[in-house]
């Protein structure tokens, strides 16, 4: 077997060094600005997203006349307000429902006494009374709406990975700005709606929505992170000048010739310990010992 090489360079003499970072790596401190941003502009897009799917949806799935009184696929309230996602309607009293009114004009006493749409006429219809005291429609619900303001939710949460991956980019950020987003959506869907959503289909689309955001917009980033990987970088030992080397200029810092270029300045480095060692200038020493007694 082949003895081993021992090597001792030349004093003053070191390999060059090698450094290896990550390509592109960004460093984020604490900066306000930049983060209240970032939560600007993600909140924005989010809802640009959701008006420009959600009227597409409302015009294909749902039900056109009880879509006029809410006030039609464009209305503010399909985006802002939480009952759209349980199809309630949001242009009548509330208790018309827990009172049993059937659809249709009914008179403000009927909503107070609880009685038929008729109010205190007889077989239903409306008396001279009703009218003066005032009408109201009661509208039924749709059910297929609020399935259909639930997939435009889902929809623009998923559009929101891609701006998690091109604004936020950093996998330790996902969660934070996820969660940021839909926690100010209930302050914002609570205060227009002047109700805390109390519905569990409305929890339950939010929280499955913003799981799978986080999860595929932290995969994304992380495969991106792999994917860049690390490069070598030889700028340190580039500009490190060597004596009995020819000097070379960098082509562009491809990775090959700086590989290359390393390998040369090492050998460059070999011979000149050699040559002094040879002419007795007290410089590095190259001896050949045996495999055993290279540690």
């Amino acid at each position: 077997m082949a003895p081993a090489a021992r090597l001792s360079l030349p004093y003053g003499k070191r390999l060059p060094s090698i450094s290896i970072a990550p390509a592109r790596f960004r460093v984020q401190g604490w900066d306000p600005l930049l983060i209240i941003s970032q939560i600007v502009s993600l909140q924005c897009l989010h809802y640009l997203s959701m008006s420009l799917i959600l009227p597409v949806l409302l015009h294909i799935f749902t039900n056109p006349t009880l879509l006029s009184y809410e006030g039609g696929a464009t209305s503010v309230s399909l985006l802002m307000d939480w009952r759209e996602f349980t199809g309630s309607p949001t242009v009548s009293l509330a208790p018309a429902f827990k009172k049993g009114l059937k659809v249709g004009l009914v008179g403000l006493s009927s909503v107070v006494t609880g009685r038929g749409p008729g109010g205190t006429g007889s077989g239903g219809e409306l008396v001279l009374g009703d009218i003066k005291r005032g009408l109201i429609r009661v509208v039924e619900r749709d059910s297929a709406r609020g399935w259909t303001v639930a997939a435009g939710w889902i929809g623009a949460s998923m559009v929101d990975i891609l701006y998690l991956y091109h604004l936020i980019r950093r996998p330790t950020h996902i969660l934070d700005f996820s969660l940021t987003l839909i926690f100010n959506h209930l302050i914002l869907t609570t205060y227009y709606s002047s109700s805390f959503p109390s519905s569990f289909f409305f929890w339950f689309i939010l929280s499955i929505s913003t799981v799978a955001q986080i999860v595929i917009a932290e995969q994304w980033c992380v495969r991106r992170e792999m994917r860049e990987g690390f490069q070598i970088d030889t700028m340190s030992a580039a500009n490190t000048p060597i004596p009995g080397t020819p000097s070379t200029p960098r082509d562009g810092g491809r990775r090959k010739e700086d590989i290359e270029m390393g390998k040369m300045r090492v050998d460059g480095m070999l011979s000149a310990g050699n040559g002094a060692s040879g002419s007795g200038g007290g410089g590095g020493s190259y001896e050949r010992v045996p495999n055993e007694d290279r540690n």
